[in-house]
């Protein structure tokens, strides 16, 4: 068995990161190592017109729980409450993409 179990795997499809923020799915933030959310992650900000100073909180705290997480263990993939909501902050090779359970 080889050390690279991807190696010589067939590529089915690709999904570029730039085809997904042209699209609208993944929306490019800069808010320390959080580089990209989801759309429905940024809809939730959006509902009667942006809610600036709600966006910056929620990122923040975001970020907090991030950088906390990290401490602990440097991983890909972190599980963390925000608000009272479970989200999901995953390595994206430029930062973390942070999403909904549903957009996993």
């Amino acid at each position: 068995m080889t050390d690279d179990f991807w190696k010589d795997a067939e590529i089915i499809d690709v999904y570029t990161d730039g085809q997904a923020v042209d699209d609208g799915v993944l929306i490019p933030v800069k808010f320390e190592n959080i580089t990209r959310i989801t759309r429905a992650v940024f809809d939730g900000f959006d509902k009667r017109g942006f809610d600036a100073p709600g966006f910056y909180k929620f990122m923040t705290e975001a970020s907090k729980e991030l950088e906390s997480q990290q401490r602990i263990k440097y991983d890909w993939f972190y599980s963390v409450l925000i608000e009272g909501r479970r989200y999901y902050l995953v390595d994206n090779g430029n930062g973390f993409t942070l999403m909904k359970p549903e957009d996993y």
